[in-house]
C-alpha cells in the first residue's frame, strides 16, 4: 500500500540542503547515499550512520502534511489538489520558517532512542497552506501510521481533540499540534544526547530564516523502501 505526504524540500544546490543531506548520508533528490563532510563526520563519529537510519528513509524535509496510505488511483487526484491549492497563494507573500532561537533543536522520543529535530516556526501564510493540505487531502487518505498506532493499542489515553483528528485526519500532528522541523538523527543512543543537541545547533546556527520556493509531493511504494519526490511544485 503506497503513502503520500507534501514536504518541503530546499533545492539541491543550497548549502542548508546540503548540510542535512551530508549528515544523514541520503540525498532524497537524486536518491543516492552521501558522504559526510568532515564537520559533520567529526560529529558523528564511527556510530553515526546507525544514527540516522529511520531519517535517511525519509530524507533531508520538513513535513507539511503527514504521511498518509492512499490507493495508487489517488495519486494523480492528490497531485491535482495540492496544485489547485497552491496556486490560491498570492506570490508575493513567502512561506517563511524562522528558526526557534531558544531551542533550536529538539529532543524527542525516550531515553536512548532520541529523535533530535531542527525546531522551525512557520509565518502565518506557510500556516495557512499547512491547514487547507491537510483538510483537503485527507479525503484520499485510507489510513496512517499514526491510526494503526491508535487503533492497536486500545489502552492508550489521549484527549478528545486527538481522537478527533486522527478520526476526521488521520494525524495528531495538524493544525496547533504541528511543529515543523527536519530530523536529523533518528535514532540517537549516544551519550549525552543534550551535548550532541548544542553540537547540532551549531552546524546549522546560520540557517536561521528559509523561504520556501517549491513544495513537493512524495510517495513510497512501501515501509520498506525510501520516499521518493513524485512531484515538486514551484511558487
Amino acid at each position: 500500500m503506497p503513502k503520500f505526504a507534501v514536504y518541503y524540500i530546499a533545492q539541491a544546490d543550497d548549502p542548508f540542503y546540503q548540510a542535512g543531506t551530508g549528515l544523514i548520508g541520503y540525498d532524497v533528490r537524486t536518491q543516492q547515499t552521501v558522504a559526510p563532510s568532515p564537520e559533520q563526520a567529526a560529529i558523528l563519529g564511527t556510530e553515526g550512520d546507525s544514527w540516522t537510519t529511520i531519517s535517511r528513509t525519509y530524507g533531508f524535509h520538513m513535513t507539511i502534511c503527514e504521511a498518509l496510505d492512499c490507493h495508487w488511483s489517488a495519486i494523480p487526484r492528490i497531485e491535482q489538489e495540492v496544485g489547485d491549492l497552491l496556486a490560491c497563494f498570492d506570490t508575493s507573500r513567502p512561506f517563511i520558517l524562522h528558526q526557534k532561537q531558544d531551542y533550536p533543536i529538539g529532543i524527542w522520543g525516550t531515553e536512548g532512542s532520541h529523535s533530535l529535530v531542527l525546531l522551525y516556526e512557520p509565518n502565518r501564510t506557510l500556516h495557512l497552506l499547512h491547514t487547507l493540505l491537510v483538510a483537503r487531502l485527507a479525503p484520499f487518505a485510507i489510513g496512517s501510521s499514526f491510526l494503526q498506532h491508535y487503533l492497536t493499542r486500545p489502552e492508550q489515553e489521549l484527549a478528545p481533540h486527538f481522537k478527533q483528528q486522527l478520526r476526521l485526519f488521520a494525524s495528531p500532528t495538524v493544525f496547533e499540534n504541528w511543529h515543523p522541523h527536519f530530523t536529523l538523527l533518528n535514532p540517537y543512543t549516544g551519550p549525552s544526547v543534550a551535548a550532541m543537541a548544542a553540537r547540532l545547533a551549531e552546524l546549522f546556527h546560520v540557517y536561521n530564516t528559509l523561504t520556501l520556493q517549491t513544495i513537493c509531493l512524495l510517495i513510497q511504494d512501501d515501509d520498506a523502501t525510501h520516499w521518493q519526490l513524485y512531484r515538486e511544485f514551484h511558487r
